[in-house]
């Protein structure tokens, strides 16, 4: 049986950060932020959100499948341009104060909406609601549980399939056929890269044949039923030198001392330089440039960041990747990604 979403706790969640920030309203454009709040999967609408009302604005286009789909939203039809719509809700709800989402909103509309709204002040926000989305409840959780068990699936098929010979974009063109038949889509472009060319942390797929006696960085990831997964794994193609297997490990036993730092209340960077501290250990600090991992949901890169930058907590019910890296040019790389969710009292590997 599918998970049913429940989006009836979400606008009251919103509603507090509303009070926090001092905002009347807030103005939703992003398309991922309009379907996690009300499930619409379409394109083309806003949501105007205030301390009473909740707006769904939309054109003729979707207005019959926002009538059909969009539950306990008062939904309003462009029938001129939605800015008039929006300023005419603005001023019928005396609104003084409204966030918006600065990093989605272009700066010409925010100065055009802010025109027509006369004295009203816009107030740009940073994410609002994707701090919200961070934090999964079960329903997501086991919809990301199902695409994550579909890669694991596709991954033990490509991996069957890696052969001297084969061409790296054979295998990635395979893998998003497979998620097709799958009822799926890949989530990105899956990255095949062989010897050398896995120095690349996002290396592009050649036509040159996957060579003998060498190591493979397979990263997949698929959208199944709008939820995200990511997974990284090496491959071995016959023997491998030593120098392999010596970063191999050292990768390998950064990501396990990550992991076991993962409980709520931790300090998210202190997770990333849990790992980063060891590779540095081992002489290889300057060759692990991102961040350890990334928040994964509806969208495959999400919050929270985990990263040495992060100031953030570990909350339970965050779900995000953990993925430690020695990238050496003209060698290759190793990359090992897992993803894990925050318990009550630790962390769940969910691609073991």
């Amino acid at each position: 049986m599918m998970p049913v979403i429940d989006y009836s706790g979400r606008i009251p969640s919103l509603r507090k950060g509303l009070v926090k920030r001092g905002l009347d309203a807030f103005l939703v454009t992003n398309e991922t932020n309009i379907s996690y709040l009300c499930g619409f999967p379409g394109k083309d609408s806003v949501l105007l959100l205030t301390a009473k009302e909740k707006y769904f604005i939309t054109d003729s286009r979707f207005i019959e499948e926002a009538q059909e789909n969009v539950k306990d939203f008062n939904i309003k039809l462009v029938r001129a341009s939605t800015y008039e719509t929006l300023c005419a809700l603005i001023k019928k709800s005396a609104l003084k104060k409204i966030g918006f989402e600065a990093m989605n909103l272009p700066y010409e509309v925010a100065c055009r909406l802010g025109k027509l709204a006369g004295r009203q002040k816009l107030q740009p926000t940073k994410d609002f609601i994707e701090d919200l989305r961070s934090v999964k409840d079960p329903a997501e959780g086991e919809l990301i549980r199902r695409s994550i068990r579909l890669t694991k699936k596709v991954l033990a098929i490509t991996i069957e399939r890696a052969k001297p010979g084969v061409a790296e974009n054979v295998l990635s063109r395979d893998i998003e056929l497979l998620f097709i038949k799958n009822g799926a889509r890949a989530a990105f472009e899956p990255i095949v890269a062989s010897g050398a060319n896995s120095s690349k942390p996002h290396a592009r797929p050649g036509n040159t044949g996957i060579a003998n006696n060498s190591f493979l960085m397979i990263d997949i990831g698929c959208s199944l039923n709008s939820y995200n997964s990511d997974l990284t794994r090496m491959v071995t193609l016959g023997r491998v030198s030593d120098r392999f297997k010596k970063i191999y490990d050292i990768v390998r036993k950064a990501q396990r001392l990550a992991i076991e730092k993962i409980k709520p209340g931790v300090r998210i960077s202190d997770v990333d330089s849990a790992a980063r501290r060891y590779i540095q250990s081992r002489g290889f600090g300057k060759y692990f440039g991102h961040a350890l991992g990334h928040g994964v949901g509806m969208d495959i890169h999400e919050r929270p960041n985990i990263s040495k930058c992060s100031n953030g907590f570990l909350r339970p019910g965050m779900i995000f990747t953990v993925e430690p890296a020695i990238y050496l040019p003209k060698f290759g790389g190793v990359r090992i990604e897992d993803m894990v969710l925050v318990t009550n009292s630790g962390c769940e590997i969910l691609t073991a």
